[in-house]
């Protein structure tokens, strides 16, 4: 235990907790900034998760798009140029559909409802001399169903014998079919009936009606397949014509093959997709199944009996994987645009925090208090802070949500717990250090040129880092229709799949080999992160651009100033020029870059996109990540202001005993704050949309907007925040006077100050 102090003092618990008595407001406002940021991060991944699977159900229910197999029947011919009645087809369609549902596989089958078998005669054309009217013989098959009640005769019965044999080019088989209600009014026959028809060649077919039948269930999915039976439909074989349709048995069925050719007959296994087992999850599985189904399906000319899969489901789930994860990359941009805000703001209000701190940690450092105490007082106090309001946020996350994701939280608390006591640290120790100013100029200069040089590596490392982003944005992108990037984007956002190009059976789905991604936030650091981290790279280099350039601009502006008459004028811009801080500057740049970007996205999306659950929760994504970056924004500047508060009330309290009038000195305070809040609210907007404009291509939102009216800038909306964040200075300012007005001129006078 001795060795373990040793090394890992005891805090000093008076200090700690008379710190943070002491500065309750700001801690309190990084709890409050980590806890919103983190409801925001926990909040969204799980719930654009929900709307994936959302949307993914409602485009397969809008679609319906079925899967289908043909085959071929047997041949039923005999000995000495017949034909054999079959009296077993009905059991053979039967196995037919359970052989396409074996083929299925486990995944694919589950999502799918249980098959209805079809077989289908040609078109019929109904040659009573009225109206153009078709009509068609139809079997339905399927466990269970679909039941009917007959009111009048019976089902069809057989025609002939089990295993009668027909010559070719006997006179046409009797077959009898039943009618429903409607068909059979349009008809006007009744059991025991014939209906007059004939195909396309001038043959009759002799077809009787055996009974008229109501559906038990009119809304059973299977009548949905030959809609004909239940009533007549008008168009279904041109304009102008009706199509009815009557219905075989198990009994008639082997007649009906008789009465037509070898091949005339349809045979047909119908999958309905079931949207309720269909998630996020499953769609790459499923599509993937569905392509090397239809890879392997048989030749329409083949004449044995192997299947041919027919569907645009696989096409359907490409599309929505391409929306959805087009959807998950916009969110990704947002969510790192408004924790890299988040980050920046929390440094700035570490800053202030030890701003204030100073003196303390500089008279307990004199103390003999070690820099490992020091920072591991800070450091204490940091965690709680973070964790707890960490802690709150992913509570009222999960509150909202049905989970949580925590893996996009991590940036905000690592940042607010090493925030703080790295720059008490630094303070203390600066504070103590004998490091004495060289007399040698050669020597200062040199110390100069470090600092400078410390600077530029960092401002180029920056630089390297957007080039990189932009250049896997530009290269790869985020979405790919062929979904290779679109799952890795939606892997590292919520847990997906991992889509890596190559191999034979990537080729048939596309390109892509799938593999599972269970672990939500599995991919993070991966693809996604680099090109998602474009826009808010952008837009610090943008910030670093201003920082370089505002100093130069101030101290042009001053030197026209000085040869005016307006001394208000020259001590603002003379106080501008001398209190150019890097960190709010890229503040308030970085948040009104990509509020404005998230803006132009609202925008964008508003207007274009098609209704549905995905592109509504993008939007409302889209319109809280400008919100909150306006409201980080904001707050960078009041800390800001906060920072060089006390040196520049000092020096306009010193400016009072000049005779400078209170009033005056509000406006000196203006023009002090005023090139800090009006270079970012002019030049933040613009570079928000030029980021639009430039990656809107490569993050899919083309594919969101259905190739719409492209990027829409919101100019309104982007006037509203450069004028509200100038707005702000101005009641910045009076709260500061009206807060300063207390303090006495004797005070500022005293010798030291």
């Amino acid at each position: 235990m001795r060795r373990l102090t040793k090394w890992l003092p005891a805090p000093h618990w008076p200090s700690v907790a008379g710190r943070a008595r002491a500065d309750a407001g700001p801690l309190l406002l990084v709890a409050a900034v980590v806890a919103a940021v983190t409801l925001l991060a926990g909040a969204v991944p799980p719930m654009l998760y929900a709307t994936a699977g959302d949307a993914v159900r409602d485009a397969v229910r809008r679609s319906g798009a079925d899967l289908q197999v043909h085959a071929r029947m047997e041949r039923d011919d005999g000995q000495a140029g017949t034909r054999v009645r079959a009296p077993r087809l009905a059991e053979d369609v039967d196995d037919f559909r359970n052989r396409a549902a074996d083929e299925l596989g486990p995944g694919l089958r589950a999502a799918l409802h249980p098959p209805v078998a079809t077989v289908t005669s040609p078109t019929l054309k109904i040659t009573d001399g009225s109206v153009l009217r078709t009509f068609q013989l139809a079997y339905l098959a399927r466990d269970g169903g679909p039941g009917v009640t007959w009111i009048a005769g019976g089902p069809p019965e057989p025609t002939g014998s089990e295993t009668a044999e027909v010559p070719y080019g006997a006179p046409p088989w009797p077959v009898r079919v039943g009618l429903s209600e409607a068909d059979a009014a349009a008809l006007r026959v009744g059991p025991g009936d014939g209906i007059p028809l004939a195909d396309d060649q001038g043959n009759v077919k002799k077809v009787e009606v055996s009974g008229v039948f109501r559906p038990q269930d009119s809304a059973d999915p299977a009548w949905r397949l030959v809609p004909a039976l239940l009533r007549p439909v008008a168009g279904a074989d041109g304009s102008g014509s009706t199509r009815l349709a009557g219905l075989l048995s198990r009994e008639s069925l082997p007649d009906a093959r008789l009465a037509f050719g070898q091949d005339e007959l349809r045979r047909t296994a119908h999958f309905t997709p079931d949207p309720s087992r269909l998630t996020w999850d499953s769609v790459a599985s499923v599509a993937a199944r569905v392509v090397e189904l239809k890879a392997s399906s048989g030749s329409s000319g083949a004449r044995d009996g192997s299947l041919r899969w027919e569907t645009r489901l696989d096409g359907v789930l490409r599309d929505v994987r391409a929306r959805v994860s087009a959807a998950f990359a916009q969110a990704a941009v947002l969510l790192v645009a408004v924790l890299a805000v988040a980050v920046l703001v929390l440094l700035l209000a570490a800053e202030l925090l030890v701003r204030r701190r100073a003196p303390a940690l500089a008279a307990a450092r004199q103390r003999g208090m070690s820099l490992p105490v020091i920072g591991g007082e800070l450091a204490l106090e940091s965690v709680v802070v973070a964790v707890l309001a960490g802690a709150a946020g992913l509570g009222l996350a999960g509150v909202v949500t049905d989970g949580v994701s925590w893996e996009w939280v991590v940036p905000v608390v690592v940042a607010a717990v090493a925030a703080g006591p790295g720059f008490g640290t630094l303070a203390a120790s600066r504070a103590t250090r004998d490091r004495r100013v060289p007399a040698n100029r050669s020597a200062r200069r040199w110390l100069r040129h470090t600092v400078r040089l410390r600077r530029a590596a960092l401002e180029a490392g920056v630089l390297v880092a957007a080039a990189g982003a932009f250049a896997a944005l530009f290269q790869r992108g985020i979405v790919s229709v062929e979904g290779a990037s679109a799952a890795s984007a939606s892997g590292a956002l919520v847990g997906g799949d991992l889509v890596l190009p190559g191999s034979a059976s990537g080729a048939l789905a596309g390109g892509d080999v799938v593999l599972p991604a269970s672990v939500s936030g599995a991919l993070v650091g991966g693809d996604l992160v680099l090109p998602a981290s474009a826009p808010a790279l952008g837009a610090l280099v943008g910030a670093l651009v201003v920082v370089r350039l505002l100093p130069a601009a101030t101290r042009f502006v001053l030197g026209r100033l000085l040869r005016s008459r307006r001394p208000l004028a020259v001590f603002g811009a003379a106080r501008a020029a001398a209190s150019v801080r890097v960190l709010p500057l890229a503040v308030l740049m970085t948040s009104l870059a990509l509020g404005s970007f998230a803006l132009t996205l609202a925008a964008t999306l508003g207007q274009g996109a098609a209704e549905g659950p995905l592109a509504s929760g993008l939007l409302r994504l889209a319109w809280v990540s400008a919100v909150a970056l306006s409201a980080l924004g904001l707050l960078g500047l009041v800390l800001g202001a906060a920072a060089g508060a006390p040196e520049r009330w000092q020096t306009l309290s010193r400016l009072r005993t000049l005779g400078l009038r209170p009033r005056e000195a509000r406006w000196v305070a203006a023009g002090e704050l005023l090139p800090m809040a009006a270079v970012p609210a002019v030049a933040g907007p613009l570079l928000g949309v030029l980021l639009a404009r430039v990656t809107s291509g490569s993050l899919g939102l083309g594919t969101l907007v259905g190739g719409g009216p492209g990027v829409v800038l919101p100019w309104w909306w982007l006037a509203l925040v450069a004028v509200t964040f100038l707005a702000a200075v101005a009641v910045v300012v009076p709260v500061e006077s009206a807060l300063r007005r207390r303090r006495r001129l004797s005070e500022v006078l005293r010798a030291g100050e």
